[in-house]
């Protein structure tokens, strides 16, 4: 009788045998064995040995495929996309679908980060049974490890059950961008006591509720601190200075693509949208110049004496 040797055993042989056949089945071990998706609890190593997280949007295949090759620790598909790579003037006009098919873009570049999601405004907010509709589907991507919904007290019942039905939530306070017509536009939050006292109290709400992260965004670095100093679980900051466990950028921001003013707490790493501008005027150049293409270059041969048949049986064909 045949026996199978296990993979391992079947791999180690391959030295001693040729042939073409085992290259396919070569690269299909490789590309189940090679790749392991961090997890949460990859995280919670990072949080709990106090090393700093880095975090960085992503909202597309190119983005997403650049931060999965980077050095960070976490991507977010941020519903920032809506803004960033979809044109809209806020977060709030975002189709479902829209953020959906993003989502699925960016998970094609994924192959080792840890993923956040957003859940879209629209998605989550009218019900129990629509959250958990929405948070399934994009659950069934696969490769996200979390969803982030901007709220607390409000939305207990929705963070519960998705707690309960085993995906972890990421929860967001401070400024919410979902929420800028309430809060009166972009605007720091937690400046006086009492709204500090209130941060704080939904910040242990959220952590007694389930939630594995927390995003504190736009709030005083001196809270931040002490949220992040009495809090189990890991914040992520963005506008909330260095004493959070986490730090955001979205990847606009810091790579400078859009010619626009940056928020104060960006720190633009490079000017994207001017070296960008100046490749593409570049190539306008050369093309009008015709210094591109080059034939010798960039052009595929044809022997001279197939050219030469060609035009010989071209001669027999009538323009239309």
């Amino acid at each position: 009788m045949f026996r199978f040797l296990p993979i391992s055993s079947r791999l180690s042989t391959t030295k001693s045998v040729s042939g073409p056949h085992l290259t396919p089945l070569l690269r299909h071990y490789s590309a189940q064995t090679t790749v392991r998706q961090h997890t949460l609890a990859d995280i919670n190593k990072l949080y709990n040995s106090k090393t700093p997280i880095s975090v960085v949007t992503a909202h597309d295949y190119i983005t997403g495929r650049l931060a999965d090759a980077s050095k960070v620790d976490i991507v977010l598909i941020g519903d920032s996309l809506a803004m960033v790579a979809k044109g809209f003037p806020s977060t709030l006009e975002i189709p479902f679908d829209d953020y959906y098919y993003s989502c699925l873009s960016v998970l094609r570049g994924i192959s080792s980060k840890y993923v956040i999601a957003d859940l879209p405004f629209g998605s989550f907010e009218s019900s129990l049974e629509k959250c958990v509709e929405s948070a399934m589907k994009l659950m069934k991507l696969g490769k996200i490890g979390s969803l982030k919904i901007e709220g607390s007290y409000e939305f207990t019942r929705e963070i519960s059950r998705l707690i309960q039905l085993g995906i972890p939530v990421t929860g967001h306070i401070g400024l919410q961008p979902q929420k800028f017509n309430a809060l009166g536009g972009y605007k720091v939050q937690g400046k006086l006591s009492t709204d500090a006292v209130e941060l704080y109290k939904q910040a242990l709400f959220l952590q007694d509720l389930g939630c594995s992260m927390l995003v504190l965004e736009c709030i005083p670095y001196k809270l931040a601190k002490f949220l992040t100093d009495n809090l189990r679980i890991p914040t992520i900051g963005i506008g909330a200075g260095q004493g959070t466990s986490a730090q955001v950028l979205v990847m606009s921001d810091l790579l400078g693509m859009l010619n626009e003013k940056s928020a104060k707490f960006v720190k633009p790493y490079m000017n994207f949208n001017e070296l960008g501008l100046n490749a593409v005027n570049s190539y306008s150049e050369d093309v009008k110049s015709h210094a591109f293409p080059n034939d010798h270059t960039h052009g595929y041969v044809m022997k001279d004496q197939e050219f030469e048949d060609f035009v010989e049986l071209a001669k027999h064909i009538r323009p239309t």
